[in-house]
């Protein structure tokens, strides 16, 4: 990106693009919405009224993760800004998990009152990501992972993760081809479809796999998908355990082996993100 300093230069001389100060203020807003749409929805009882009792203490449990990952968006955006590569990669990765996030809320929540805001959402996202991604010099980002970066490990990861991610979703859908039963996350929720087989593959398990081989070839972009996909995959992973605590706490019925494989998710994405990012220099 065109934030970091190539000759080193004192952070208090680095000049943003103005496509990242297009994302950052992009950023301000999205922050705003979002704090609005998940505290309100934490916080307003009648808000998720059209949902079923299995559905609503997920989505809170979710507007909770959203809410606490909110200062950390800030956070790695203004280290963009003064030409971290790290807080990049991690912002574009935050601005992920909200796109995720409101994408699914704006086409698989029943109609509430905060659906402008989900749209918004929906909007707002990508265009920032949009801004972020062609302002970034991916070549310069590449540059400032060192020799001893795991790019093996973490493409293995990647692959893995696109892997079970399929299995499982799949897994669930292959009982209706054989014999017409619905997937049990589709009965459950009441809905015509399950959003989340969309996104994970369709999105997430294209990007992990393609991302992955990008980095076992040294090539630039490799390093920004699998910051992508390794911050995602904490985020939404935080996400999942919440909402089983909270499915769990309303009395509803949740599956322990899933909830062993958000914690794997979780600690797995956080492990390898912290391995990737100790070596890189910016």
């Amino acid at each position: 990106m065109s934030a970091i300093v190539k000759d080193r230069a004192p952070v208090a001389q680095v000049q943003a693009p103005p496509g990242l100060r297009v994302a950052y203020n992009l950023t301000l807003v999205i922050f705003m919405l979002t704090a609005i749409a998940a505290a309100g929805g934490l916080l307003w009882q009648g808000l998720y009224r059209g949902e079923t009792a299995w559905t609503v203490p997920q989505m809170r449990g979710q507007d909770l993760v959203t809410l606490l990952a909110l200062p950390f968006l800030l956070l790695t955006a203004r280290a963009a800004l003064r030409g971290s590569a790290r807080g990049a990669l991690a912002w574009i990765g935050l601005l992920g998990y909200l796109f995720y996030t409101y994408t699914g809320a704006a086409f698989a929540y029943r109609f509430n009152e905060f659906v402008l805001i989900y749209i918004a959402l929906f909007s707002l996202t990508i265009s920032a990501l949009v801004a972020v991604v062609a302002s970034l010099d991916v070549a310069g980002i590449a540059r400032m992972f060192d020799a001893g970066t795991p790019r093996r490990a973490v493409t293995g990861f990647l692959v893995f993760l696109g892997v079970m991610l399929t299995l499982l979703w799949v897994g669930q859908m292959i009982p209706f081809f054989l014999n017409g039963t619905l997937p049990e996350l589709v009965v459950k929720a009441n809905t015509p479809t399950n959003f989340v087989y969309v996104l994970d593959l369709g999105f997430v398990v294209p990007l992990a796999a393609v991302g992955g081989a990008w980095l076992w070839r040294r090539a630039p972009w490799g390093y920004v998908a699998a910051g992508y996909v390794l911050i995602k995959g904490i985020t939404m992973g935080l996400a999942l355990l919440s909402m089983t605590l909270f499915t769990w706490l309303a009395g509803q019925q949740f599956d322990p082996f899933l909830g062993g494989v958000w914690v794997f998710i979780t600690v797995s994405s956080a492990t390898f993100a912290t391995w990737l990012f100790r070596h890189c220099r910016g």
